[in-house]
């Protein structure tokens, strides 16, 4: 059964657990830009950087292993540098002291929310200056009352005096609070930096700036045009204020804060461990970490995440997949979905073949009795799969969809408990991503050498070389012809045609004894080959998921199968698949009026007369929820 999680929280929208929200350029930044493009040598101060003003090296080259550094962290450790500064910043205009401010912003991750340790990391090594060492400065923490990332409402919380040390090394000078600072209840983003009281700019570098990271929008400066002190407790009482990235300085500080929590003890874990039908589970959780796994969260609508790892099939007859599942580390309110893909072959930047998938909006969803790092870690499967996996190597995804609240991510595994081969040991994971602008990322290529908790369940197969390939749903759109949709999925389509469920094996079918249905009559069954088509009347059936079932199947070399199964989920309208009728499939169908149905927009021809019309959104809005 579905269960509904309680956490309803921010959190940072970041490969792995550590990452802080992207964020927009606020308007205001706009007026910063023009104000600081003015010379030094009108009196007016300026942005700039070291490799500006000394017009030497430049950074080196873009490093995969650098990037990377940053993705997978210490889960006490809010950081977004990859601990390479290749660049440092200064401010000012070479003849007064202004004083500026330098900070960071950071989403709040549950039960991470008390500040113990500030550490920066000055200059640059790529233009060493020694003479900063010694410098006053001041470290603060300021709530973002409103949560939105934006620094015009920022209220210090604490801060602590220091001076520059280790200046152009990049080492990470800590800056303690005592007693700690906790962040306000409920805080879902906050800020840490720095001010320092010197005269910057065209003489002084401090600020040391990562600028081989992925993310961006998140590293802040704010000060007075006039030289005048800056307003340390407020920070948008400045003049000047805005991201560093609207300067043409794209990159963030070398600014982190330190919870200081331990890595936590797992809770007991619950027996039996891994399911008992489990041809291969990964290993449970090991409390290093999780990599993002996730649809529909709140990184966003349409906005995806998905882990995949890699398992053999040894078997020599092959395995009858029945269920697949991924245990995951999650605050998602409602985990409401979940979408599954097999695939072969995968490579750096090439998701290699699709062996079968489907997406469901009834995925079991149960407590494993572990977590971390605030987090609860749950099972999301997949079940009344029938899938035939001949012998070979694969890839398997099990990514929960949310309710555009929260964040899962795919719990790192050592071996633990584990079945089957590899068993979390040999860091062949890859990582896909629209929301991160990742295709199908090595994640041992990019320095994280982590194994995925996750697993297969079913039987090996048994009663001869028969075997269910793949099934489907389909319509006949007018004069376009016939379009499928995988099961198990979301049948959209209208009611008034019947459905077909689509079942297609590896050998030539001789007789099926019979066939069920779980909703609405079965008509004749129709043999084509390697193909069985079931046409059923759903009329009835909207809201239900479906499953159609031959028994007895016989191939024409004498093989058979006690039995077959494919599941529908019938929801009229539905053209996003994710298992309701909202104003997303009106806007999808809108945005496609005038089109004639092809392969990529099928689902959208709801009334199936080969066009995507005012009938077609007129259907969908009928049935909105």
């Amino acid at each position: 059964m579905k269960k509904v999680l309680t956490a309803n929280m921010k959190t940072p929208p970041t490969y792995f657990m550590k990452h802080p929200t992207l964020q927009k350029v606020m308007l205001l930044a706009v007026a910063l830009v023009a104000s600081l493009a003015l010379t030094a040598q009108a009196g007016k101060p300026k942005l700039s950087s070291a490799q500006q003003q000394k017009g030497a090296k430049k950074p080196g080259p873009y490093s995969q292993s650098a990037r990377g550094a940053g993705h997978m962290l210490p889960l006490a450790i809010y950081q977004i540098d990859d601990g390479t500064m290749e660049n440092s910043v200064g401010f000012g205009n070479g003849l007064q002291n202004f004083e500026s401010i330098w900070f960071n912003q950071f989403a709040v991750v549950p039960g991470q929310t008390t500040i113990t340790t500030v550490s920066v990391a000055w200059g640059t090594p790529n233009f060493p200056d020694s003479t900063l060492n010694g410098t006053p400065v001041t470290i603060g923490i300021w709530s973002d009352p409103n949560g939105d990332g934006n620094p015009s409402d920022a209220v210090l919380l604490g801060s602590v005096a220091g001076t520059i040390q280790n200046a152009g090394t990049d080492t990470f000078v800590d800056y303690t609070f005592s007693p700690a600072i906790s962040l306000p209840a409920g805080a879902t983003s906050f800020f840490v930096g720095d001010m320092t009281p010197m005269n910057n700019g065209p003489e002084n570098f401090p600020a040391g700036i990562d600028q081989d990271s992925t993310l961006h929008m998140q590293s802040w400066i704010a000060a007075m045009s006039t030289g005048a002190p800056v307003d340390f407790n407020n920070l948008g009482n400045n003049d000047l204020i805005g991201t560093i990235d609207s300067f043409g300085l794209p990159g963030n500080w070398g600014i982190r804060a330190d919870t200081g929590n331990p890595t936590p003890t797992p809770t007991p874990t619950p027996t039996p461990t891994p399911p008992p039908d489990a041809r291969w589970y990964n290993g449970d959780f090991n409390n290093v970490n999780g990599l993002a796994n996730e649809r529909d969260s709140s990184l966003g609508s349409g906005q995806y995440a998905s882990t995949y790892d890699d398992f053999n099939v040894s078997d020599p007859t092959g395995w009858d997949v029945t269920s697949v599942f991924s245990n995951n580390l999650s605050s998602i309110g409602n985990i409401i979905g979940a979408t599954w893909e097999i695939r072969q072959g995968i490579t750096e930047g090439n998701g290699g073949t699709l062996v079968a998938s489907g997406t469901t909006v009834t995925p079991t969803v149960t407590a494993t009795g572990r977590s971390g790092f605030g987090f609860t870690e749950y099972m999301v499967e997949v079940t009344g799969l029938n899938v035939h996996l001949a012998p070979g190597a694969y890839f398997l995804n099990v990514t929960p969809t949310g309710d555009l609240t929260g964040r899962s991510f795919d719990s790192t595994t050592s071996g633990g408990n584990c079945v089957g081969t590899p068993c979390g040991n040999n860091q062949n994971a890859f990582f896909d991503s629209n929301f991160f602008a990742t295709v199908f990322t090595s994640t041992a290529n990019e320095g994280q050498p982590y194994d995925f908790s996750m697993g297969v369940n079913g039987s090996v197969t048994v009663g001869g070389n028969l075997m269910l390939m793949s099934s489907a749903s389909r319509k006949t759109h007018g004069a376009k012809g016939d379009f499928d949709i995988p099961l198990p999925g979301v049948e959209c389509r209208s009611l008034t045609q019947r459905n077909v469920t689509v079942f297609t094996f590896n050998n030539p079918i001789a007789s099926v004894g019979s066939a069920t249905s779980s909703c609405g009559p079965l008509a004749s069954l129709t043999i084509s080959g390697n193909t069985v088509l079931a046409p059923y009347n759903a009329g009835t059936c909207n809201g239900q998921t479906v499953t159609v079932t031959l028994n007895n199947v016989m191939d024409t070399s004498g093989g058979s199968l006690t039995s077959a199964a494919a599941s529908t989920t019938v929801v009229t309208g539905d053209v996003t698949g994710d298992g309701s009728v909202t104003n997303g499939d009106i806007n999808s169908v809108r945005g496609l009026l005038g089109k004639q149905t092809n392969s990529t927009n099928f689902r959208n021809d709801v009334t199936l007369d080969g066009k995507i019309n005012n009938q077609d959104l007129q259907t969908v809005r009928s049935h909105r929820q």
